[in-house]
């Protein structure tokens, strides 16, 4: 994969914690999206709208959605625990354009190029899937610095964007709690296309 469409998790992970120095975004940005959280009977509940796609998905109980600061590293929504002092995981839901149905090479990708920078990266299987959607997951590590975990969705042929939640944590691994989290905003997300615009009469 080249390096430019990278989906930059990793620079989640290097921004967000300063665990790493920065490693950006991806040139390309994914399709503009406007998120907001509900207030209303479901305040648990994130919808982000984008030119080809409406979302949602579920905020675990003692965590808090954050739209606009996601919108920085081109993500739909970034959850942290409520009362965090900077230390915990930081989740991040993003909606990436896909240029095939290959998603499990997207991962592969994220792999190649974050050991350019870290030769030692340890890899591991990661216990979390969608119920409808293909996931391909993987956790990346450098102990002591970092943690990564990564979840890409492929929900299906007539969408053209894939989605990724990535939870990054700095020097130890997530909790069992932090995981548990992890897998409620995966298993939760729900992608339709948007609603059909009027005919004028």
């Amino acid at each position: 994969m080249n390096s430019k469409h990278l989906l930059a998790a990793f620079g989640v992970a290097s921004a967000l914690l300063a665990a790493v120095p920065a490693t950006g975004f991806g040139a390309e940005a994914p399709p503009a999206a406007k998120a907001e959280a509900k207030p209303e009977a479901k305040s648990d509940v994130v919808t982000a709208k984008g030119k080809d796609y409406s979302l949602t998905v579920r905020t675990p109980e003692g965590w808090q959605a954050d739209t606009a600061t996601a919108k920085q590293y081109h993500g739909e929504a970034l959850f942290t625990q409520k009362g965090d002092s900077g230390a915990g995981a930081k989740i991040l839901l993003v909606v990436q354009h896909k240029f095939d149905e290959n998603t499990g090479l997207l991962v592969d990708g994220d792999v190649a190029n974050i050991r350019k920078q870290f030769p030692s990266l340890q890899l591991a299987d990661l216990d979390v899937k969608h119920p409808t959607y293909p996931t391909f997951t993987k956790t990346l590590s450098q102990p002591g610095q970092f943690f990564q975990y990564e979840a890409y969705m492929n929900p299906g042929s007539l969408y053209p964007n894939v989605l990724y939640v990535g939870m990054s944590k700095a020097k130890d691994p997530a909790t069992p709690a932090e995981l548990a989290a992890y897998k409620e905003i995966v298993q939760s997300l729900k992608v339709e296309p948007p609603p059909a615009a009027p005919n004028p009469q």
